[in-house]
């Protein structure tokens, strides 16, 4: 019943459809690992970003053209908070479209489930309408978009579907080795893990099939788990430097996202 009453409002994707065939792009996760980037340096190719991303003081300087926040029922007043468990007030949800609304140049990605909650002639909706995910050839966004599991995997989709072929991973930093542990809006420096098993396998080798990827590490420490790896100098030239979360992410949006009752430690 959804995909029949949905039908329309899914197929107008269908534009997005090999739109940036041949070219290059970044993916823009949140991952600590971009305290130590200038993201100025970033400006060259098409980025799509994803959920806090646009926290970051240089958001609107780099070239966000599309982004992606698959958390379904996310931009609704109340909500059932992952973290808490409890229905409360959506604060984050709230900050999201806030957010979003300073922006109407981006073109953004939400799951279906948002569609009276939010809406916008920027905003597309997506849904894997039940389908298992089956390669980057059989999710679409306009029928099923199978690549909802996590951030990365809806932003491979995007850029899959664009006709992306040569694709950079920045903040991504679950997928070199060690795994760096936070966010760029968190305070302070977290532990890295050591997990051996590769995160985010099987979506990563998927779209390997369609495009080649490598992901920036911020020095010789790490290394791409999967994928080649390149350092953020050898990348741009410029010499990595750490930054605390107040220095790349204003005051006041440091105090929404401490509202925001999650797990982001924002303040130390």
């Amino acid at each position: 019943i959804l995909s029949v009453f949905s039908k329309g409002i899914i197929q107008k994707n269908k534009k997005f459809k090999n739109l940036h065939k041949g070219k290059s792009c970044y993916l823009m996760g949140n991952g600590a690992s971009i305290k130590y980037y200038n993201l100025k340096e970033f400006e060259d190719k098409i980025s799509i970003g994803c959920n806090g991303l646009f926290f970051h003081s240089h958001f609107n300087t780099i070239n966000v053209q599309y982004y992606y926040t698959g958390h379904p029922f996310l931009y609704y007043p109340y909500w059932r908070n992952n973290y808490t468990k409890n229905i409360e007030k959506n604060v984050i949800g709230a900050l999201y479209k806030d957010k979003i609304r300073l922006s109407e140049n981006v073109s953004y990605f939400t799951s279906l489930s948002n569609y009276f909650g939010l809406k916008s002639n920027n905003i597309f909706y997506l849904h894997h309408f039940g389908k298992p995910f089956n390669g980057y050839a059989d999710s679409n966004l306009d029928h099923h978009f199978t690549s909802m599991s996590n951030a990365l995997s809806g932003m491979l989709g995007l850029a899959v579907y664009m006709g992306f072929v040569d694709i950079t991973l920045i903040g991504c930093d679950y997928s070199f080795y060690p795994q760096s542990n936070g966010h760029f809006f968190d305070y302070g420096k977290f532990p890295d893990q050591f997990a051996q098993q590769p995160i985010n396998e099987e979506f990563i080798r998927a779209a390997q099939k369609h495009a080649d990827l490598r992901v920036v590490i911020p020095n010789e420490n790490y290394e791409g788990h999967i994928l080649p790896h390149i350092t953020y100098q050898e990348l741009t030239s410029d010499i990595p430097e750490y930054k605390e979360n107040f220095e790349i992410v204003s005051k006041a949006d440091l105090l929404s996202l401490n509202s925001t009752k999650t797990t982001y430690i924002v303040f130390p």
